[in-house]
Formats: C-alpha cells, sequence, structure tokens
C-alpha cells in the first residue's frame, strides 16, 4: 500500500474508532507512524486529508459501474433481479479498505462521513448523475421487455422505471438509517411482488 492510501486509511480507522470525524494530525501521525511533516509532504493540510476521504469513502460509494452491471444477461425479469441484486451486495460491502482488517459494518462510515460528504459541492450532481444514469440503464431493459412481450405495455416505461428506483431507493434508505440489516434479503421478499405488477399479461 502506498504512503498516501495508508494515510487515508488509518485516519478512517481512527473516525471509526473514534465516532468522530475530528482527527489532528498528531493523532494521524501516530497511527500511521510518520512523523507530521511527513503527512503534509502528501497533503497540504488536514482539510485535504478529509476531502480526499470524502471522495474515495463517501461520494465512491453512491456510484455504479455500469459497464459492468451491464455483462449481466436474461431475460427482463433475470436482468432486473441480478442487476438490483448485485447493486445491493456492492452497497453492503462497501468501499474495500486494505488495513483494517476487522469486519466494518459501513453503515458506520457513511454515518461519519455524512456530514462532510453530502455538503461537498459535488454531491448533489453526482447522485443526480447517478440516477440519470440509472434510469437509462432500467429504460433500456423495460423497452426490450416490452418489445419481447415480457412486460406490460398497458404502462408506461417511465413510471415502470420509476417504480423501480423508488424501490431501490426506499431499500437504500432503509438500511443507511439501520432499519433494515440485509438489503439483498428485503430486496429479495419485495421483487416479486414488484415483477407482478409489471409482467406482462394475456
Amino acid at each position: 500500500m502506498n504512503t498516501k492510501k495508508l494515510i487515508l486509511e488509518k485516519t478512517l480507522k481512527l473516525m471509526i474508532e473514534k465516532q468522530n470525524s475530528l482527527i489532528s494530525v498528531r493523532e494521524i501521525s501516530a497511527a500511521t507512524g510518520i512523523a507530521t511533516g511527513g503527512i503534509y509532504h502528501y497533503f497540504s493540510n488536514k482539510e485535504e486529508i478529509y476531502n480526499e476521504i470524502i471522495e474515495r469513502y463517501y461520494l465512491n460509494f453512491y456510484k455504479f459501474n455500469i459497464d459492468e452491471l451491464r455483462q449481466i444477461k436474461g431475460n427482463a425479469k433475470e436482468k432486473i433481479h441480478d442487476v438490483m441484486a448485485e447493486i445491493f451486495k456492492q452497497k453492503e460491502t462497501g468501499i474495500k479498505i486494505e488495513s483494517i482488517e476487522d469486519e466494518i459494518d459501513y453503515r458506520n462510515i457513511l454515518a461519519i462521513l455524512t456530514a462532510k460528504g453530502f455538503v461537498h459541492e459535488n454531491f448533489q450532481e453526482l447522485c443526480q448523475s447517478i440516477l440519470n444514469e440509472l434510469k437509462e440503464f432500467f429504460t433500456e431493459i423495460i423497452e426490450e421487455g416490452q418489445k419481447n412481450g415480457e412486460i406490460r405495455q398497458d404502462f408506461s416505461t417511465e413510471d415502470i422505471v420509476e417504480s423501480l428506483i423508488i424501490m431501490y431507493m426506499g431499500i437504500a434508505y432503509e438500511w443507511e438509517t439501520y432499519l433494515i440489516d440485509d438489503m439483498v434479503s428485503t430486496f429479495e421478499d419485495n421483487f416479486n411482488l414488484q415483477w407482478e405488477k409489471i409482467r406482462f399479461r394475456e
């Protein structure tokens, strides 16, 4: 692991341990074994450390790898199911942190970083971009399913896509706010009901 990443991960670990985002450079130095001068070699100030932690472990958490999701094959039902299940699995796992061996509930990291992450200059734009990308992806699947006679056509594509986005956001919100512990299981409990609403009927 390179030194810069080590500083970021050890700082994040301190935040988790203290349940606080306010960490001193002296504490970071003690945790990393790097002199304060060495830390300032990689980061001009503490705020720069915080900003990079936000970008790596908060903003990146909300991103999807659409190209990877496009590799999922199957009919419309299978694609919708497998894509959403994969997204929820990735969310529960979070961003890998190499220097922390203990299993971490990633929601603890989100809770610590949300105050700074939510007001980050790129956060709102990023969220809108991600939702638009996800909507476009689901639109492709729904339109193909309607064309192949798998999904009903008396509902608009937009309404069906919106219902899937609402289900995704609802489950993600419940998980992030500790109302549920397992997004995948909650999704599985709701998916068949959702599919019954949109599947093609003779």
